[in-house]
């Protein structure tokens, strides 16, 4: 939260293709977006930093840690939108195959209990249907 501050009290702008943006409307822009800037960034930071070109994109896996200069602010805050936005949409991902998955659950114990009352003998079919009458007399 210590680069989210020190954007703050510096005011701290991010140019993109759709103008000028503070830190809180770049949660807005798309993830695959967000990946272009944090690797436009990268490379301003290494300039003002000294660093050498690298094309590796490993430091998208990082967690991220607090710089110095306004291109390395930048830089570490774009990369933790980029890597929240991920992790998000990982869950969401896990979310919908659990749903998915229980769904078919739901369908298959549907589908035996069916297959439970079909083998079940026209007596007992009869008692769960005066069982059934019963409830509803009371009501």
């Amino acid at each position: 939260m210590e680069i989210y501050k020190k954007a703050a009290k510096k005011k701290l702008r991010f140019s993109t293709n759709r103008g000028s943006l503070p830190v809180e409307q770049l949660f807005d822009l798309p993830k695959e977006e967000i990946r272009q800037l944090v690797i436009k960034a990268r490379e301003a930071a290494k300039k003002s930093s000294g660093e050498v070109n690298d094309s590796e994109l490993s430091f998208l896996d990082s967690p991220a840690k607090v710089k110095a200069t306004d291109d390395e602010l930048r830089f570490e805050i774009l990369k933790d939108i980029y890597l929240t936005k991920k992790t998000a949409e990982e869950k969401a991902q896990k979310r919908a195959e659990v749903k998915a998955n229980n769904k078919k659950i739901l369908e298959l114990i549907a589908r035996k209990q069916d297959e439970a009352l079909e083998k079940k003998s026209i007596k007992d079919l009869e008692k769960l249907l005066e069982s059934e009458d019963e409830d509803d007399d009371e009501e």
